[in-house]
């Protein structure tokens, strides 16, 4: 199994200091890398920028997302190579969604996202990931087009893909097989996102196209301790791995939202204490 995780650039001090706290507690589980987000339209650039050198500080193979969406092709290859001159070698290519409105393509900037790899691609070599939904991207037409356009990534150079979270397992497993008749055969890294609060995970999910299952929800109906949902949270997310492991899916991408201890419980729970993993690696 292997396992990275998301973090996202703080704005304030507390912030900071939960990001901090997060990297700390989370690099022990010796991940595969752990990427750091980028604000739509570059709205969080330094941001980004300070989170990045944070994760490059504390020797984690880092990631860095960056869009294109709200800029012009010369200033995205620009943020792409700031990032790799502080020490990052793998990207995290998206289309990115306007902060304002409907997307609209910049005029002198990449349209969509396989533009951006492409683009990357014509001078760096490391690794670059793209993003897949599992439950149909909310602008695509058609799971049929969404796939395309998945396809149409991997060919301009994606080295891997990473899902959006996905709380429904047949969804998740059948779109990994949709995945192998179209031939595409780049790894698959599957979004796990605990759920720390069932009602901001419901809102937030009716807003990227995401869906949480209505037996998921029961399972919350009345529960107020904080250790009881924490609990709960670790037990469906843990389940789910379990179960994806079972049928061969075994990467998972956490978004960990700069929490460290619902994604520790989640690692704890199916492959034992990290303290272990320390003493045998």
């Amino acid at each position: 199994m292997q396992f990275s995780f998301e973090f996202f650039p703080p704005r304030s001090s507390a912030g900071q200091s939960s990001l901090h706290s997060a990297i700390q507690q989370l690099q022990i589980w010796q991940p595969s890398f752990a990427s750091m987000t980028y604000g739509a339209g570059g709205t969080s650039q330094q941001e980004s920028f300070a989170g990045t050198q944070q994760l490059v500080a504390q020797e984690l193979n880092t990631a860095a997302h960056i869009t294109c969406v709200g800029a012009d092709r010369a200033s995205v290859q620009a943020t792409a190579k700031q990032f790799v001159a502080q020490g990052v070698e793998h990207l995290v290519a998206l289309r990115g969604d306007s902060p304002v409105g409907a997307y609209v393509p910049h005029k002198q900037g990449y349209a969509f996202a396989n533009d951006l790899v492409a683009g990357l691609r014509e001078w760096f070599a490391g690794t670059i990931s793209v993003a897949a939904y599992p439950e149909v991207h909310p602008q695509a037409a058609s799971g049929a087009k969404d796939l395309d356009f998945l396809k149409a990534k991997v060919d301009a150079g994606a080295d891997q893909i990473i899902s959006q979270y996905c709380y429904d397992t047949d969804t998740l497993l059948a779109f990994a097989e949709r995945l192998q008749q179209a031939d595409i055969k780049q790894p698959f890294l599957v979004g796990i996102m605990p759920i720390h609060d069932i009602v901001a995970v419901q809102r937030f999910s009716a807003r990227c196209g995401a869906s949480v299952p209505k037996a998921i929800v029961e399972r919350f109906a009345g529960l107020e301790q904080p250790a009881d949902i924490a609990k709960l949270s670790i037990d469906i997310a843990a389940e789910q791995c379990r179960l994806l492991l079972e049928n061969g899916l075994d990467q998972f991408h956490f978004y960990t939202l700069n929490r460290s201890a619902l994604t520790a419980g989640v690692l704890a729970s199916i492959q034992g204490p990290a303290v272990n993993l320390a003493m045998t690696a």
